[in-house]
């Protein structure tokens, strides 16, 4: 009797074993299938559609309760109800958040304008400002016509000037709104304090004293009728001055 090879007994075995294989993998392929069926059925159950919107928890559990949940359908109902409170609280967290940011911006505004108009600070600005002007009147022909002291009157009135606007309206000037209000606006008010000051005083000593209350605003450095000349003389200067600045606002 010849006995089979060795050869013709593996190619057998490998033949039966891929056989088995074979027949195992296509019943596990159908049980995955069936489990997936029954998965999407579910799913369509409580509302899931392929357009991929998904329903609410509310309105999971709305359909639940038309019929006796499954696990998988308890399941997906708890992890959608836990992902809504997730997402709650992370909006909430985020509001907070934006809060705190934009109480922060506005504590640093608060700071950063307390320190601009600190007396010290801003004093000192309005003393360059002052300097500033009285230079640039100095250079220019139209002001040869002023004397020193009135010069520094103009000077001082127009620094005082830009003092009322930047606090009244609490104002950061930037440097391209603080040339532009030294260069456009404050040396036509300065000329016309130079014209009011020429009508209201009668001597130097006169000017000198108005020179003091511009700076201080101390009216008892000025007489009664000093005080009432220059203020007639001066308000038209001044509302004009105030109603050019006021479109910058």
């Amino acid at each position: 009797m010849v006995k089979p090879s060795r050869q013709i007994l593996i190619l057998t075995g490998a033949s039966v074993l891929i056989a088995a294989l074979a027949t195992g993998g296509y019943f596990t392929y159908r049980k995955i299938q069936s489990q997936h069926a029954a998965t999407q059925l579910e799913l369509e159950q409580l509302g899931y559609t392929s357009t991929g919107q998904a329903p609410s928890s509310s309105q999971l559990k709305a359909r639940m309760q038309s019929a006796a949940a499954t696990p998988v359908q308890q399941l997906i109902y708890n992890l959608t109800e836990e992902k809504e409170k997730l997402t709650q609280a992370n909006q909430t967290l985020q509001t907070q958040l934006d809060a705190a940011q934009e109480q922060v911006k506005s504590l640093q505004e608060y700071r950063q304008l307390n320190e601009y108009f600190a007396p010290k600070n801003f004093d000192q600005k309005i003393i360059q400002i002052e300097s500033d002007l009285k230079s640039y009147l100095r250079r220019l022909p139209d002001a040869d016509r002023f004397s020193d002291l009135q010069i520094d009157i103009m000077a001082i009135a127009s620094a005082q000037e830009y003092r009322r606007f930047a606090q009244q309206n609490r104002l950061m000037l930037d440097q391209a709104e603080h040339d532009r209000i030294i260069n456009d606006y404050l040396p036509g008010y300065a000329f016309c304090t130079g014209d009011a000051v020429e009508v209201a005083a009668n001597n130097a000593l006169e000017e000198r004293m108005l020179a003091q209350y511009l700076r201080t605003k101390d009216t008892s450095l000025l007489s009664t009728a000093l005080r009432q000349d220059f203020l007639a003389v001066i308000k038209p200067c001044q509302l004009a001055l105030r109603q050019s600045l006021d479109t910058l606002l």
